[in-house]
């Protein structure tokens, strides 16, 4: 079922099935720092632009309410109106500034809860008991209203379980609304209302699903290094934008390591490019299987590579370059071992104001472990060895 639910969203053969896929699907424990930015950009893009729409609809619907209730209830509709398109603007104005999912989740809250406080508001004040008697376009646009709160659940970017928690909290609502109607609205009418609204809301789930898919597929063929399948420089920048912003808004340890392949281009020279490329995805293979789930292997360009080490001081970054070290990185074509220089570097220690300087830092210990032959590692910062040679082959 999963695997055909899978292929149907997102329109590939069964060979796209994978265990990732799905998990990324499901929930956004497995979403790369990567993925994620991008859906919190989208989701809070999307409810600033939904939120003005929804002001100026707001403000629109004043004079449809006015030829079509009386006085009485033309100026309660008002006051809800008013009310309403004020928390929408306020709504896209502060949310100016977000970028990271807590922020995206926040948004998503208010704003569904004012669609959902609006509708709150209007039921009673219209009693709108028998659909067959509505007339008019405002009255028609008040009863499907609740159809519009469902679709726009297909406008963003969801997982499984975000869909899930969110169509629960939207039905019981609406079963609550429901309740709360007068006592001769056609019961039938109410049976039909609310299993209309279920299948817009699972085929609007469906969207936000199908959303999600293509929006992380996108993600990885623009972030991801075909040969080696490592993180592309540039996606790779923006990755460590966000790691260092976070550790130093937590006051967290933060270690990138420099890697540049030894005597790489004899390689190229002697063997031809192709090898050199299989060297290069070998090399990454090993890096990446030495790391672990949180850490960042970039391919910073040619048979260079940049790891980042996110909740780590510069000693934890030596022993992972140890071990990997201990681990190799494969043969070169004529039998030897691969070999790389390392240079590390930590933000808390080094204080470094930027993400830059902290790379510039990685490297120029880096080009310091090349100076003494290569195969060596070498660290900075305001440790007590600042510049240490870390030579154990």
């Amino acid at each position: 079922m999963l695997r055909y639910l899978y292929d149907a969203i997102s329109g590939a053969g069964r060979q796209s099935l994978s265990v990732e896929g799905i998990d990324r699907l499901i929930s956004n424990a497995a979403h790369s720092t990567l993925l994620t930015r991008r859906r919190s950009r989208i989701i809070l893009a999307r409810i600033r632009f939904l939120s003005i729409v929804f002001f100026l609809a707001l403000l629109i619907g004043f004079l449809a309410d006015l030829y079509a209730f009386p006085r009485e209830t033309y100026e309660m509709l008002g006051i809800c109106r008013g009310l309403i398109a004020l928390l929408f603007l306020a709504l896209f104005f502060g949310i100016s500034n977000g970028e990271t999912m807590r922020d995206a989740y926040r948004a998503l809250g208010i704003f569904f809860a004012i669609l959902l406080t609006f509708q709150a508001l209007f039921q009673p004040l219209l009693d709108v008991t028998d659909i067959s008697s509505i007339s008019g376009v405002a009255a028609a646009g008040y009863v499907l209203f609740p159809f519009l709160i469902a679709v726009c659940f297909g406008l963003f970017p969801l997982t499984v379980k975000e869909v899930v928690l969110a169509l629960v909290l939207f039905f019981t609502v609406q079963v609550m609304i429901l309740i709360l109607l007068p006592e001769q609205a056609n019961p039938h009418q109410r049976l039909g209302i609310f299993l209309v609204l279920v299948v817009v809301g699972i085929l609007s789930s469906l969207s936000a699903i199908s959303q999600l898919l293509y929006l992380s597929l996108l993600v990885d063929q623009a972030s991801i290094d075909s040969l080696t399948q490592c993180y592309s420089r540039n996606s790779g920048e923006e990755i460590i934008d966000v790691q260092f912003k976070i550790a130093k808004r937590e006051k967290s340890p933060l270690s990138v390591v420099f890697v540049d392949l030894d005597n790489f281009k004899a390689i190229n020279d002697r063997y031809g490019h192709d090898a050199g490329d299989r060297v290069l995805a070998v090399a990454a293979t090993h890096m990446r299987r030495n790391g672990r789930g949180s850490d960042v292997l970039i391919r910073w360009g040619g048979e260079e590579f940049v790891i980042l080490l996110p909740n780590t001081d510069i000693q934890g970054a030596v022993q992972s370059i140890r071990r990997l070290r201990n681990i190799g990185l494969g043969t070169r074509p004529g039998g030897d071992f691969m070999t790389a220089s390392y240079g590390i570097a930590e933000m808390q220690t080094s204080e470094a104001n930027s993400w830059t300087a902290l790379i510039d830092l990685a490297d120029d210990q880096m080009y310091q472990a090349k100076s003494r032959g290569g195969n060596d590692i070498s660290c900075g910062g305001n440790i007590e060895n600042p510049k240490a040679k870390f030579n154990d082959s």
